[in-house]
């Protein structure tokens, strides 16, 4: 579809905010924009919740944290906002009131400049996490119980100036246009995701989610292309993981869902660096159930922590050199009605003043190749990195890749 185009002073007032929160779906038919704090929450419990957001007369955004570890931050650590005001950039739809200082502070955001690296080294080498990692292998290796786990790592950058938020947009446009957008904006701190991946759909007593694993790099040439897709979908490894996923996630829907026929084979998505096995799962609701009862019956899936799920969770908290908080986690919004979608946080990013953090895992099996896993993860770094290549921050080469 057309997208319409930002208003001047609706843009503008988005940038000012000290909160603000942005999603787009992956086919662009949803594009919310809120901006201002009429009500914030941090719920323990789906009840809380939702008797705090039956409250509220606008879309609700925000997110719960992949587990419970704590970081030193206002944002990452999970939460949902009530914007003062939300406006559907698609159909012209707003909720709330508009606030009073809805364009106060502009002369306060600084002009956008180019900015420069000031430090490359990641916060966690890549030789240190593969032999973190070698031990997991060899489990699986000998345990058969012990499927899978997805672990990630996370790489710091300290920038000479902040990102320009509304070039991020634009870029975010042009170079991941087929993926979710979510933005996330609490004071100083920043969460970007252009996510292929949805957790949970809830429209119409219908629920849609899917399975995204298994991995394999895009290529220019378009036979060289299709070739990748084919070896992708005839991969051992790859096709044990996706079932892995499908039917862990098909399990744990079964007493809450009438499940439409799942394919018995998965196809492939693409973003511009990277091709994925997908199998979409959908059906209709048999009783009446939180959005939120959803995600947490459904996260982390097999795709985010692994089989068998407590074992996983053990083994992440364990060797990755950092929490998670809002990486791989939960994200989403909740519309006034109940319906709304949630998205899972990968091919992220996050923000802090002039420091960024980016974030990438890959699904570690007994068969697993590590210099292999690496390379897939350095691969699922790149649409954030080519964010901030485009505006000086990197070297050309991320922008292109």
């Amino acid at each position: 579809m057309k997208m319409p185009a930002v208003d001047h002073w609706v843009e503008q007032a988005w940038l000012a905010a000290e909160f603000a929160v942005y999603f787009a779906s992956a086919d662009k038919q949803v594009r919310l924009l809120g901006w201002g704090l009429g009500s914030r929450i941090n719920p323990t419990s789906t009840t809380e919740f939702e008797h705090w957001r039956q409250q509220q007369k606008v879309p609700v955004f925000g997110g719960l944290p992949f587990d419970e570890q704590v970081l030193p931050s206002d944002l990452m650590n999970g939460g949902f906002i009530a914007p003062a005001y939300v406006r559907d950039l698609n159909y012209g739809q707003s909720w709330g009131d508009l606030p009073d200082d809805a364009v106060t502070g502009l002369a306060d955001i600084p002009p956008a400049s180019a900015i420069e690296m000031t430090s490359t080294e990641p916060a966690d080498d890549v030789l240190a996490w593969m032999q973190r990692v070698q031990p997991v292998v060899t489990t699986m290796q000998l345990d058969p119980t012990k499927q899978k786990v997805v672990l990630g790592r996370q790489e710091q950058r300290q920038l000479t100036g902040r990102l320009d938020l509304k070039q991020l947009l634009t870029d975010l446009a042009v170079q991941q246009p087929d993926s979710y957008h979510v933005v996330l904006k609490w004071g100083a701190e920043v969460f970007v995701s252009a996510t292929p991946e949805r957790l949970v759909q809830v429209k119409d007593h219908r629920l849609a989610t899917g399975a995204v694993a298994g991995s394999i790099r895009r290529d220019p040439d378009l036979d060289h292309d299709h070739a990748l897709g084919r070896t992708l979908l005839a991969d051992t490894k790859n096709r044990a993981e996706h079932a892995l996923v499908v039917d862990t996630m098909v399990a744990s829907l079964a007493g809450v869902v009438a499940l439409d026929k799942i394919p018995n084979k998965p196809q492939i998505i693409q973003t511009p660096q990277i091709q994925h096995l997908y199998t979409p799962i959908t059906g209709v609701l048999k009783t009446h159930i939180a959005l939120l009862d959803l995600v947490r019956q459904l996260h982390p899936t097999p795709a985010l922590g692994g089989v068998p799920r407590v074992w996983a969770l053990q083994q992440i908290q364990q060797l990755e050199a950092a929490p998670r908080g809002l990486f791989a986690a939960p994200i989403g919004y909740i519309l006034p009605d109940g319906s709304g979608e949630f998205v899972v946080g990968i091919r992220a990013m996050w923000l802090v003043g002039y420091q960024v953090t980016f974030f990438a895992g890959a699904g570690i099996l007994a068969t697993s190749d590590l210099a292999s896993e690496v390379h897939e993860i350095a691969l699922k770094m790149q649409p954030m990195k080519a964010l901030v290549a485009a505006q000086g921050g990197l070297d050309d080469g991320y922008a292109k890749s």
